[in-house]
């Protein structure tokens, strides 16, 4: 069955990659030196991204009014706040690539070491990412903010787009916090809780909620309306992120090191699952150490015979069938609308990585 979404997507990424590198190719106009070798690998990192969420922030203008490329500075914003935040993310993970290519700490950092072999090489490279990023993130806030200067939906654009930042940086310091307390014997008072909290900030508002919901206030929405987004955008994004937990142990080309989260100590449902059953010790065996495939193959059978495997798909089948039955009642989006986002919806179901 053709999915309609996808024909969508693809020509909607194709439109947003030549609108995104024509803006690459502005940013990269700075006449000091350090400043524009850094934009140059930063316009770099901007580009070939998958755009899912550009394209949704499109879509949700498509749900007001017809498509135009009225959304496209709003969705190379967003585009922009995920680079951005990405670096951030990269700096605290000690990631080296992403998207195939070297992060920007990394770079300054085999940069400046190559030419002098001072240890103080990783600090300057994690320093200056931290600039960029930042950089990156009022360069957003500037091309809203000229772009929509004269509509009179500027000050609810802003507002809710800062209100993302915000949530999606409240779930990242939830997220660098909890695996310490759990690998240290700290207390924490209900760990699928605030694993739960997680997936809703870092994922159902980042990835699906926030980009829906700006395309929509750009093309005037109400309220009602951004409540039913938010409802269906929760479940769709927390049953997306479950997925992406499940794919990290048992996938095989999700475009990162499968058994990343279990090296990094990450907080998934697979986790807070076993740590209820016998099997919780056992796991303690392998998580937070190097993991290679005999590791990773025991890892996955404690998981299986927990039964955290099984209590984690049928969570993703929870909150995916919610997400169905809540698009089934909205009664004011279009039928050919609500198909995009049923397919949207399966797009996402059916992921392999």
């Amino acid at each position: 069955m053709n999915n309609v979404f996808l024909d969508y997507y693809k020509n909607n990424k194709n439109k947003l990659n030549e609108y995104i590198e024509n803006y690459n190719k502005e940013i990269i106009k700075e006449e000091n030196d350090s400043i524009k070798e850094n934009l140059e690998v930063f316009a770099n990192l901007n580009s070939d991204g998958k755009l899912i969420r550009g394209t949704l922030v499109n879509l949700g203008y498509k749900l007001m009014k017809e498509d135009s490329e009225y959304s496209y500075p709003l969705a190379l914003a967003f585009e922009l706040f995920q680079t951005s935040i990405l670096i951030h993310d990269d700096i605290i993970d000690n990631d080296v690539l992403r998207r195939g290519k070297e992060t920007i700490h990394t770079y300054n950092y085999n940069k400046y070491y190559n030419l002098t072999k001072s240890s103080k090489s990783k600090k300057l490279g994690e320093n200056i990412g931290i600039c960029i990023g930042d950089l990156g993130l009022y360069n957003a806030n500037m091309v809203i903010s000229k772009n929509y200067q004269n509509d009179s939906n500027l000050a609810n654009i802003l507002n809710y787009f800062n209100k993302i930042v915000i949530d999606t940086i409240r779930g990242e310091l939830i997220d660098v916090i909890l695996p310490f307390k759990e690998e240290n014997n700290l207390e924490v008072l209900d760990l699928e809780k605030s694993i739960m909290e997680i997936y809703k900030l870092k994922t159902a508002y980042y990835t699906i909620i926030g980009p829906l919901t700006l395309g929509m206030i750009l093309a005037g929405t109400t309220e009602d309306k951004i409540k039913d987004i938010e409802n269906l955008g929760y479940n769709i994004g927390v049953a997306f992120q479950m997925q992406d937990d499940l794919l990290g142990v048992y996938g095989e080309d999700i475009g990162k090191s499968v058994g990343s989260d279990i090296e990094e100590y990450k907080q998934t449902i697979l986790y807070a699952h076993c740590k209820t059953t016998e099997y919780y010790n056992e796991l303690l065996k392998y998580y937070g150490k190097d993991i290679n495939e005999n590791s990773l193959k025991e890892v996955r059978d404690i998981f299986d015979k927990s039964g955290s495997k099984e209590y984690t798909i049928n969570k993703i089948n929870y909150y995916y069938k919610n997400a169905n039955d809540i698009l089934d009642k909205i009664n004011w989006m279009k039928n050919n609308d609500k198909e995009l986002i049923k397919y949207f919806i399966e797009y996402l179901k059916t992921r392999k990585k």
